[in-house]
């Protein structure tokens, strides 16, 4: 099994070296952990997404795609989103070296 990941990560590795594709790569990764935010969040406010869709007036639908990271987020959206879940929002700018822009989700 160690040996598999090892070469699935080299040749990740060497994929990343594409600078399209290192793009599409770091935003899905981004999504994927914006994602699995927004249902953790859910999670520790004992919401079921259906819950959460009532709160916003959106299907329930709507927010499995966004929580299975299907979804393009507006800023709009976030908002909805946090003010649904009763918390913020903190976006944060930092230096870090990248071909493409990086982006963390905390």
């Amino acid at each position: 099994m160690k040996n598999r990941l090892e070469k699935a990560e080299k040749h990740l590795n060497e994929k990343l070296k594409n600078p399209e594709f290192r793009g599409i790569y770091e935003l899905e990764r981004v999504k994927v952990a914006l994602a699995q935010k927004i249902a953790e969040t859910r999670d520790e406010h004992n919401l079921t997404q259906s819950e959460l869709a009532e709160r916003m007036n959106v299907s329930q639908q709507f927010i499995s795609q966004i929580e299975r990271g299907e979804s393009n987020l507006t800023l709009e959206t976030l908002l909805k989103l946090a003010q649904s879940l009763n918390t913020g929002i903190m976006i944060s700018f930092s230096k870090k070296s990248c071909r493409r822009g990086c982006l963390k989700v905390a």
